[in-house]
């Protein structure tokens, strides 16, 4: 499966590269130490960055969580806006915003494929906030829940590369059932 998320990360290598850059940024901000700024490597790293976890538990959650919220915010409007235009008003081949709702189709498909931590972020995001020896308090562990597992279901969807599945089906059905 490992090959699969590799072959994923180049297909939507800007959205990758992007993911990485967000996360090395607010890395640096956060005075995380970054081990390798490589953004596109043919591993598990791929699209990331390896950093060092932090045993801070805002640190760890705000670095799951801003690199993708930036992903999203960027690709939610050009989503929407190229599905539309591409399937929904059926734009032709021969009409020039075509080919500009397409690149903004594949933008934004590449961004939403990689909005995810790494799995091994939001792993340790989890046990810093409901780990068996930590002292967490009631009321972030309450707020904290639904994020948290939000990044570890979409941090394993990114890892088997599902998150492009979904955007294929999502595209075919434009194509064949709108």
């Amino acid at each position: 499966m490992a090959i699969l998320y590799v072959i994923s990360k180049y297909v939507t290598f800007f959205g990758a590269a992007l993911k990485a850059f967000w996360e090395q940024i607010f890395c640096r901000i956060m005075k995380i130490p970054v081990q390798d700024a490589r953004w596109t490597q043919a591993n598990e790293l791929c699209g990331h960055i390896d950093h060092d976890f932090s045993e801070s538990k805002a640190k760890t959650f705000l670095i799951c969580y801003l690199p993708g919220m930036m992903n999203r915010f960027l690709a939610y409007g050009m989503f929407i806006s190229s599905y539309i235009g591409l399937f929904y008003i059926e734009v032709s081949p021969s009409d020039a915003i075509f080919w500009i709702y397409l690149v903004m189709f594949y933008l934004a498909v590449s961004l939403l494929c990689n909005n995810a931590p790494l799995y091994e972020d939001a792993l340790w995001n989890w046990d810093l906030l409901y780990g068996k020896d930590q002292k967490t308090n009631i009321a972030v562990k309450i707020l904290g829940f639904i994020p948290s597992a939000y990044f570890i279901a979409s941090a394993w969807l990114e890892k088997y590369a599902v998150s492009l599945l979904i955007y294929v089906i999502a595209a075919l059905i434009g194509i064949f059932v709108i």
